[in-house]
């Protein structure tokens, strides 16, 4: 009986350890908690991040840079055009965001970000 509570006060301390906690500041503080080595962050109480998290374990948040901010390209399409093709380029070119990048090769329209 005693094996088996130290067995279990063991796993339960273990438990604690893959644990990773982090606090990101989204108009307040949120808390998240993760089992080491996953992807998905999931929602916590203050009460248990406070309880649980200590320097080993906790990851700051590094906010990625932010893209440009997106706006629509205005080109002037001229009224009469032979080639089809370069009409399109501008229209394209007019209705995607501006980190996109719209060209012409063979006769193909490619439209990268």
């Amino acid at each position: 009986m005693r094996n088996r509570i130290k067995k279990l006060l063991r796993e339960n301390l273990s438990d604690v350890d893959n644990f990773e906690y982090q606090v990101r500041d989204v108009g307040g503080p949120v808390y998240y908690k993760r089992k080491k080595g996953d992807d998905v962050w999931s929602f916590i109480n203050e009460d248990e991040f406070l309880k649980n998290s200590d320097t080993k374990n906790t990851i700051k948040f590094v906010d990625k840079i932010p893209k440009k901010d997106p706006y629509v390209r205005q080109i002037d399409v001229p009224q009469e055009m032979d080639d089809r093709l370069d009409y399109l380029k501008i229209y394209y070119t007019n209705i995607s965001p501006n980190d996109f990048d719209v060209s012409i090769k063979d006769k193909i329209i490619i439209i990268k970000t």
